[in-house]
């Protein structure tokens, strides 16, 4: 392993700020459990609770979930894998503890003050920094490949703005239009990069042979989700039939991608059998979202709810399960209680979509019980990874 960081200074350096995943991956785990937690206290009965959400539950909600939370990992990812893909040292020491202080500040400031200008330009201030720390080392090294990263953190930075100013009663309230928006953009990263690492950490996983990766699958299963973010995010008179074409062939397109990387050998791994259940999840929203447009009685929310909690969520749970072993220098296995939180957080989301289809007039219970599933999830994760992600590696390298 190319040790790109002197170890002299690594050393002087706490070991939760010696790469992004660390302060990242924990966080959004602990996040994972408190925002979930008062969302599902919220639902049970507890009202007052909106007190510490913005003053604007739904809003805050879907905000958190996808900036807060799904932000957070995503730029721990990305600014962790960017070290890897340009042989750049990452950002670290105390221009990371900046950049996740600037999280967490906005987190805080969301749950315990009311909307302001103050903290628009905070929450959004994090997603820029991190923009730059990733855009430094792609561009000097001219690394192209992933540079669509960076327009893609920009495009997330813009929707965080809308989101803001809608709360501020700035602009309509649009809610929908940009959740919807928000999660393409991160289905689209989810897509990009599950379809990179999910087969090869599976032919390595179950030691069988490469799977190659076929062009025009590739393409296929990439195009309409692009196709789909340029439509929810510049929304015109896009007729609905239209809509639910290229949600299907999205979905069509990535279930044929998904068929060829041997889920059924999967299936006594469970870093990997989470990950395809991820990407599974993530097809069959898509899939329904497009029925939603022909089918008035398919709830879109449904939809939502199976690429946010099973597509995104599950994935997340997965890849910061793999990725803080492999970056730590431990083995790639988990024990029983990790086993747990996967099949927990897939529960949560078959409560919160299959339950509620079967069982609409018990929606409350399903929402307070798929919160309960969910937190135990991730409080897992966060007894279990905390020691792992806040010590030095156990193979002596930097990192």
């Amino acid at each position: 392993m190319m040790q790109i960081i002197d170890r002299a200074k690594e050393e002087k350096i706490p070991p939760i700020f010696r790469l992004a995943f660390r302060p990242f991956f924990i966080g959004a785990a602990v996040y994972a459990v408190v925002s979930i937690a008062l969302w599902g206290l919220f639902w049970s009965g507890n009202t007052h609770i909106s007190q510490l959400m913005y003053g604007n539950p739904l809003w805050w909600h879907s905000h958190e979930m996808l900036f807060g939370f799904a932000g957070a990992v995503i730029v721990g990812f990305l600014l962790t894998a960017v070290q890897t893909w340009t042989g750049q040292t990452g950002v670290k020491g105390a221009k990371l503890a900046f950049l996740f202080s600037l999280w967490l500040i906005a987190r805080l400031g969301l749950i315990f003050s009311t909307p302001s200008y103050l903290w628009m330009i905070v929450d959004c201030a994090w997603i820029v920094v991190a923009t730059i720390f990733l855009a430094i080392p792609i561009i000097r090294v001219k690394q192209w490949r992933n540079v669509f990263f960076i327009p893609v953190l920009m495009m997330f930075t813009l929707l965080n703005v809308k989101y803001h100013l809608m709360v501020l009663k700035v602009i309509p309230d649009d809610l929908k239009a940009t959740a919807l928006a928000t999660l393409t953009i991160i289905a689209a990263v989810v897509l990009v990069v599950g379809g990179r690492v999910i087969p090869f950490f599976t032919s390595r996983g179950t030691k069988t042979a490469t799977i190659t990766r076929i062009s025009v699958i590739e393409y296929a299963a990439l195009i309409p989700i692009w196709i789909l973010l340029i439509v929810t995010i510049y929304p015109g008179d896009v007729p609905s039939s239209l809509l639910a074409i290229v949600y299907i062939i999205a979905a069509v397109t990535n279930l044929v991608r998904f068929c060829r990387w041997r889920s059924i050998k999967t299936m006594r791994v469970p870093l990997l059998w989470s990950l395809h259940g991820a990407y599974l999840s993530l097809i069959l929203g898509l899939a329904w979202l497009g029925g939603s447009y022909l089918n008035s009685n398919m709830s879109p929310t449904i939809g939502i709810h199976l690429i946010a909690i099973g597509g995104i969520g599950a994935m997340i749970l997965a890849m910061m399960a793999r990725v803080s072993l492999g970056h730590t220098g431990r083995k790639l296995q988990v024990g029983r209680w990790m086993t747990i939180a996967f099949i927990s957080l897939f529960g949560s989301l078959l409560t919160r979509t299959l339950l509620v289809v079967l069982m609409p007039i018990s929606v409350l219970d399903a929402y307070v019980i798929s919160a309960i599933l969910w937190v135990i999830s991730f409080t897992i994760f966060t007894v279990i990874y905390f020691p792992v992600l806040t010590r030095a590696r156990v193979d002596g390298y930097p990192g």
